[in-house]
């Protein structure tokens, strides 16, 4: 077994322990769905898995939308732009690959660096810095760099 599929096992395991019921219709930290998050290549190929889906399609359309967008609560004229991830439906607000996202998409809202921006969700969860820690341990890449290295992968 790969040490990255060991990694996933063990971080996958915590992320599932986590009250995520909080976050079900909410989209508050949307705004933190950025380009180029790094995953592990076991992500990256559950990711790819899913677009292969039937229950893919919506993903495969919301990647055709464009993901330089203005910054929530700025005005077009204030120029505050980021690029939204590629999976990130800015028409709808939602990420379009939910049930198969990163481990660090998992755990907005959850933990220090990354708090519920509305408070849902009041205090950190226990473990989640080991947790990262283990998690950042295995080699990474963007969703871009997997695909460049191994582009027709299932």
């Amino acid at each position: 077994m790969t040490t990255d599929l060991v990694v996933l096992q063990d971080t996958d395991q915590f992320a599932r322990g986590i009250d995520q019921s909080p976050c079900d219709g909410c989209d508050a930290c949307g705004a933190r769905c950025i380009a180029d998050v790094p995953m592990l290549r076991a992500e990256y190929s559950a990711i790819r898995g899913y677009l292969a889906t039937p229950e893919g399609a919506e993903a495969r359309r919301v990647e055709t939308l464009p993901k330089l967008i203005t910054y929530p609560g700025t005005e077009v004229e204030d120029d505050v732009l980021y690029t939204a991830c590629r999976f990130r439906d800015v028409e709808r607000g939602r990420c379009s690959i939910y049930p198969v996202r990163p481990l660090v998409c998992r755990l907005f809202g959850h933990v220090e660096w990354l708090p519920c921006p509305i408070l849902k969700v009041p205090a950190p969860v226990p473990g989640a810095v080991d947790a990262m820690r283990r998690y950042g341990d295995a080699p990474q890449k963007t969703y871009e760099e997997w695909l460049a290295v191994s582009p027709r992968e299932e």
